[in-house]
């Protein structure tokens, strides 16, 4: 096999090796050639055989001269990177519903993109990028929210070695310069949870203004990382950057900047590599307020968010953020209702605090000490409320839900 030297597109080089047939599992999809099957069969498995199952990953390495015998065999970044590859090339398109992964021998679906479809969508895409004043550039290594998720899953499943090794080749937008979108008048979004469209101007001592301070705690891999109250009545912006200084298109002085602690006293090396990985996909944040009708959230970061908490609407788990909607995820009316029914011992006492979880499927609060980026916000004055009732009455405080009790760092 040689290496790429005339700049051979993917293209071309992937159906030369499906027709090849030398390695197993890649094989065409249908009789028309317009879809093939790759394997998918991750590391993790007892009859994984890396000779036949990473193949295909290892001669893509070799053809792009990453890898060559004698070096150290890295089959997790050799599957990454022509995943990566796959997922950014105008040629190709999952087909997700063909693909099978719950099997003995699991594979993927790609669709082979014709040129005329393509140019349709090139110009739809130069467009977005231009919106988004992002680049069109991307580096080898370069991965989307989903191909994050699949790393993260690699966390418990990869030997050491091979997941540092993805680690250090895969790049972070953490080290670009961040890009932000506008957030002025955010709450004006049409939703069934809408953020009243007239912004309270609360005077200090108002309703309003006694409803609108937070407590933000943050939590990496159940590790309690610090915490602080929030101090503008119009809201915080929750992300890793700091928007410019001469900015005022992201709130100004109205409102507060609050970024993601740190990662270097993670101790677990793995983890922390991971939690910095993840946070560049949170550069935009998240935006929150409180007022007297509850805490209100707008989804901003490509990654996606889960929230657990009173909101506005009775849910049994977890939800999902969608992005650019205002959701409200704490309802101070559920809260008092359930807080005078705790009164009359109908019910336990409610909880003041809502759970965010980032970049990870979210489904039972449990399970949040295992989760690597959890935010937990409490509405001060609905803890304060909570607190003086049980002076009053004379009840004994109910434990606070303690999801952090024990410290659970990602094992090796």
């Amino acid at each position: 096999m040689t290496l790429n030297t005339g700049g051979r597109r993917l293209k071309q080089w992937l159906v030369e090796q499906i027709n090849s047939n030398q390695y197993p599992g890649l094989l065409w999809e249908d009789e028309s050639r317009t879809m093939f099957r790759i394997p998918w069969k991750h590391a993790g498995k007892q009859d994984y055989n890396q000779e036949i199952d990473a193949s295909i990953f290892k001669a893509w390495a070799v053809f792009k001269g990453k890898f060559k015998e004698g070096d150290k065999a890295e089959p997790a970044t050799w599957k990454t990177r022509l995943r990566c590859a796959l997922n950014k090339s105008p040629d190709f398109e999952e087909v997700t519903d063909r693909s099978q992964l719950d099997i003995s021998e699991p594979y993927k679906v790609y669709r082979i993109v014709p040129e005329e479809e393509q140019k349709i969508s090139a110009g739809k895409g130069t467009l977005a990028a231009m919106n988004m004043g992002c680049s069109s550039e991307v580096t080898d290594m370069e991965c989307s929210p989903a191909e994050l998720e699949e790393l993260i899953k690699d966390v418990n499943q990869c030997s050491s070695d091979e997941y540092m090794g993805l680690i250090k080749r895969s790049h972070s937008p953490l080290e670009d310069t961040c890009n932000m979108q506008p957030t002025q008048e955010w709450w004006h979004q049409d939703s069934h949870n809408v953020f009243p469209v007239h912004p309270d101007v609360a005077p200090l001592g108002s309703l309003n203004y006694a409803f609108s301070n937070m407590l933000i705690s943050f939590y990496y891999a159940g590790k309690p990382m610090g915490s602080l109250v929030t101090t503008h009545p119009e809201g915080c912006r929750i992300s890793p950057c700091q928007p410019p200084a001469s900015s005022l298109i992201y709130g100004g002085d109205s409102l507060q900047n609050i970024r993601f602690p740190s990662t270097e006293h993670i101790e677990n090396e793995r983890q922390r590599q991971v939690t910095r990985k993840l946070l560049g996909h949170l550069e935009r944040g998240v935006l929150l307020r409180a007022n007297r009708e509850g805490i209100f959230i707008k989804r901003l970061c490509q990654s996606r968010v889960f929230w657990s908490g009173l909101g506005a609407h009775y849910s049994p788990g977890p939800c999902k953020v969608e992005r650019d909607a205002v959701i409200k995820i704490f309802d101070t009316g559920r809260f008092f209702q359930a807080l005078q029914m705790y009164q009359e011992g109908q019910c336990p006492a409610p909880d003041p605090t809502v759970t965010l979880c980032f970049g990870e499927e979210f489904h039972d609060l449990s399970t949040a000490k295992s989760k690597l980026i959890i935010v937990q916000i409490t509405a001060v004055n609905c803890q304060q409320l909570l607190e003086a009732m049980n002076d009053l009455c004379s009840y004994s405080l109910p434990q606070h839900p303690a999801c952090f009790r024990d410290n659970l760092a990602i094992t090796a």
